[in-house]
C-alpha cells in the first residue's frame, strides 16, 4: 500500500483531530460547569466515563498521527511493537483505576456507596497516561 503525501497528510491531520476533540472531550468530563452538567458532587460515574472517553480519543489520536508521519518504508522494529502495547496497556491502567469503585476492586462498592475518585485513582490515571506518552515517543521515535 503506497500512500501518496496527500491522504498521509490527510491522516495525520485526522489524528490531531482526535487528539483535539479528546481533549475537549476530557474538559468537559473533568469541568462539567463549562457546559453547565455538573449534576453530581465531585466526580460522578458519568464524568468518569467521559474523561476516560477523552483521554482514549486523545490516545488513538496520538497513535494515527504518529502512525501517519513515521516513515513507513523502513522495517518495523520492536521499539514500535512494544510503543503500540504500552500505548494500549496504558489506556488499560487508566480504565481500571478510574473505575475501580465501580467494578468492585476499590476501596468504596458501588452500589451501597457512591465511586470516590480519590488519591489512588488519580494516580492510577497519570501512571496510565505516562505509560501512554512514553508508548507514544518508542512508536514514533526515528533511529538511524
Amino acid at each position: 500500500m503506497n500512500n501518496t503525501p496527500l491522504e498521509e497528510s490527510r491522516l495525520a491531520r485526522f489524528g490531531i483531530a482526535l487528539i483535539v476533540a479528546g481533549f475537549f472531550t476530557f474538559l468537559i468530563g473533568i469541568f462539567p460547569d463549562i457546559i453547565r452538567l455538573n449534576i453530581t458532587p465531585g466526580l460522578g460515574v458519568i464524568q468518569i466515563i467521559t474523561f476516560l472517553f477523552g483521554i482514549g480519543l486523545m490516545t488513538l489520536g496520538g497513535y494515527i498521527y504518529a502512525y501517519a508521519t513515521r516513515q513507513r518504508a523502513r522495517e518495523r522494529r520492536l521499539r514500535h511493537e512494544v510503543g503500540m502495547r504500552l500505548l494500549a496497556t496504558g489506556y488499560v491502567l487508566c480504565v481500571v483505576s478510574a473505575i475501580a469503585d465501580i467494578i468492585g476492586i476499590g476501596s468504596h462498592n458501588f452500589p451501597e456507596a457512591a465511586p470516590v475518585f480519590g488519591l489512588w485513582q488519580s494516580g492510577g490515571v497519570l501512571l496510565g497516561v505516562l505509560i501512554i506518552i512514553f508508548g507514544l515517543f518508542l512508536y514514533a521515535m526515528t533511529v538511524e
